[in-house]
C-alpha cells in the first residue's frame, strides 16, 4: 500500500526536484533529437506527405487516449494502489485498445473519402495496430511514476525516440515517404513497451473486476474526453484545413506548429509530467499545494516564456534557414504562434492541478468551450488562409483564458492573484527581452536574410539581457539561482 504525503515538506522536494531533472533531461534530448528528425523529414518529404500523416495522427492519437489515458492517470492520483484495481485498468486498456484497432481499420477507407484523401486511409489502418502495443505499456509507465520514476522513464523515451527516429530517416532517405513517419511511430511504440515492461517488474494478474471497472471508466471518462478534446483544440484545425485547402497547406501549418511545440515543451511539459504526482499528494493541504503550483509555475514560466518569445521574433528567419526555403509560410505562421506563449503555459499546469483535486468535469467542460471556439473562429477564418486561422487560435486562447483560471480557483486554493504573482516578472522580462531582439534582428537583416552566426549572436546576447532583467526584477529568480550555485560561490551576504 502506498501512503500519500499531504506536505510539501523536504521529502517531497527533493522526490520533485529530482524527477524535474531527469524530466527535464528527457524532454531537451527528446526535443533536440526530435527536432533533428524532423528537420530531415520535412526536407526529405513533401508537403502533402506531411500534411496526410498530419491528419491521419488526428485519428490514431484519439483512439490512444481512448484507450489508455483517463484510466492510466487513476493510478497517479490514487491515495492508495492494489492488484486488483492494476489488473482491472490493465485489462481494460487492451480490451478498448483492441476493440479500436479494429473498429479503426474498418473505417479508415470512409474516413478518408469523408477528407477527400483517399490515400489517408492504409497509414491510419497501420497506426492503429499500435494501439495494443502501447496499451501493453501503460501501466507499467503509470506505476513507475508513481513512484517517482522519471529517470526511468526518461532514458526509455531517449532509447525509443533514438531508435524511431533512426528508422524514420533511414526510410525518408530509402524514398519511403510519408510511410517513413509511420514507421517512426510504430518503432517508437514497441521500443516504449518492451523498455516499459523491463523498467517495471510488474506481471499482470487476474482481478479484473466489472464493478471496479465501471467505477474507473465513470472517472476517467470525463479525462478522456478532455484529453480529446484538448488534442482536437490543436488537431481540427489540420482536418478543417486539409479538407479546404489541400494537404500541403496541412504541412505548412503543422511545420509551424511543430516547430513552436518544440521551443514550447521543452520548456513546459517536464514541469507538466512531474506536476501530476507532486499535486496529488498534496490534494488535502491547499497551502502546501499553492506553494508547490506557484513555486513550479515560476521556474516553468522563466523558461517557457522567453523560449516562445525568442523563437516569435526570429521564426521568419529561422525556420526557412533550417528547414528550406520551401518552408517560408511557416516561419510568418510561427511568429504568430509564439503569441501562444501564456496560454500556452498556463494550460499545461491547469490540467494536471484540476485531475489532481478529481474536478475531471471542470476540464470536460473547459475543453468543451475551448474546442467550440476553436471550429467557429476557424470556420470564419478559413476563406482567408493560414495565417488568418493561426491568428484565430491565438484569439480563442485568450478568449478562454479567464475561465480557465476561474475553474483553478473553483477546485483549488489557487487564485488568480497566485498565477499572476508566478509569471510576472518573466512575462515582462520576456517582453523586453523581445523588443530588444526584435530591434536587433532589424537592424542585423538590413534587406537580406540573416546567416547562422548572426541568429546565434542575436540570440544570445538577448538571452543575457533576458537574465540580467529578470534577476534584477524577481527576488524568487535571484534565491533560486543562489540555491543552485554552489555554496562556495555564494556570497554570505547575496
Amino acid at each position: 500500500m502506498n501512503a500519500t504525503s499531504t506536505e510539501f515538506d523536504s521529502d517531497l522536494r527533493g522526490k520533485t526536484r529530482r524527477s524535474l531533472g531527469w524530466t527535464v533531461g528527457r524532454a531537451l534530448s527528446d526535443q533536440l533529437f526530435s527536432f533533428a528528425v524532423f528537420i530531415i523529414l520535412a526536407r526529405w518529404l513533401s508537403k502533402e506527405d506531411i500534411g496526410i500523416f498530419a491528419m491521419a495522427y488526428v485519428f490514431a492519437e484519439g483512439s490512444r487516449i481512448i484507450a489508455t489515458g483517463g484510466l492510466v492517470q487513476i493510478i497517479a492520483r490514487a491515495p492508495e494502489i492494489d492488484d486488483e484495481q492494476t489488473d482491472t485498468i490493465f485489462w481494460s486498456n487492451m480490451g478498448v485498445a483492441s476493440l479500436l484497432t479494429a473498429l479503426i481499420w474498418m473505417l479508415a477507407p470512409t474516413i478518408a473519402d469523408l477528407l477527400n484523401h483517399p490515400e489517408i486511409a492504409h497509414p491510419l489502418q497501420t497506426l492503429s495496430l499500435i494501439l495494443p502495443v502501447n496499451a501493453l505499456g501503460a501501466c507499467h509507465m503509470a506505476l513507475r511514476l508513481r513512484e517517482f520514476g522519471h529517470k526511468t522513464v526518461a532514458l526509455r523515451s531517449m532509447l525509443a525516440g533514438v531508435i524511431g527516429g533512426g528508422a524514420a530517416v533511414i526510410a525518408a532517405l530509402s524514398g519511403y515517404g510519408i510511410w517513413s513517419l509511420v514507421i517512426q511511430r510504430c518503432v517508437a511504440e514497441a521500443i516504449g513497451t518492451v523498455l516499459a515492461w523491463t523498467s517495471y517488474r510488474w506481471v499482470p494478474g487476474r482481478q479484473f473486476r466489472w464493478q471496479r471497472a465501471r467505477e474507473n471508466f465513470r472517472f476517467g471518462g470525463n479525462l478522456t474526453i478532455a484529453q480529446i478534446i484538448f488534442l482536437l483544440l490543436v488537431r481540427i484545425q489540420d482536418l478543417l484545413i486539409g479538407s479546404f485547402l489541400g494537404a500541403a497547406a496541412v504541412g505548412t501549418y503543422r511545420v509551424a506548429w511543430r516547430t513552436t511545440e518544440i521551443f514550447a515543451n521543452s520548456a513546459i511539459q517536464p514541469f507538466s509530467a512531474v506536476g501530476l504526482q507532486t499535486y496529488s499528494r498534496l490534494q488535502s493541504n491547499p497551502q502546501a499545494l499553492r506553494q508547490a503550483y506557484s513555486a513550479m509555475l515560476g521556474l516553468c514560466s522563466a523558461l517557457s516564456f522567453p523560449a516562445l518569445v525568442g523563437f516569435g521574433v526570429i521564426a521568419p528567419a529561422l525556420v526557412p534557414l533550417v528547414f528550406g526555403d520551401k518552408w517560408q509560410d511557416a516561419g510568418q505562421l510561427g511568429q504568430v504562434f509564439a503569441f501562444m506563449a501564456v496560454p500556452f503555459t498556463l494550460n499545461f499546469f491547469a490540467s494536471p492541478v484540476l485531475t489532481a483535486m478529481g474536478n475531471a468535469h471542470r476540464q470536460r467542460t473547459l475543453a468543451v468551450i475551448q474546442l467550440v471556439l476553436t471550429v467557429a473562429l476557424t470556420l470564419a477564418a478559413l476563406p482567408y488562409g493560414l495565417m488568418a486561422i493561426a491568428i484565430a487560435y491565438v484569439v480563442r486562447a485568450y478568449l478562454t483564458l479567464p475561465l480557465q483560471i476561474y475553474f483553478l480557483k473553483e477546485a483549488s486554493p489557487i487564485t488568480a492573484r497566485v498565477t499572476y504573482d508566478a509569471v510576472k516578472a518573466p512575462f515582462m522580462a520576456s517582453a523586453v527581452m523581445g523588443v530588444l531582439l526584435w530591434g536587433a534582428m532589424r537592424f542585423l537583416s538590413n534587406d537580406h536574410a540573416l546567416g547562422w552566426t548572426e541568429l546565434a549572436g542575436a540570440i544570445a546576447t538577448s538571452a543575457l539581457v533576458y537574465c540580467a532583467i529578470l534577476l534584477a526584477i524577481s527576488k524568487t529568480h535571484r534565491h533560486l539561482v543562489l540555491n543552485i550555485l554552489p555554496h562556495k560561490m555564494v556570497s554570505p551576504h547575496a
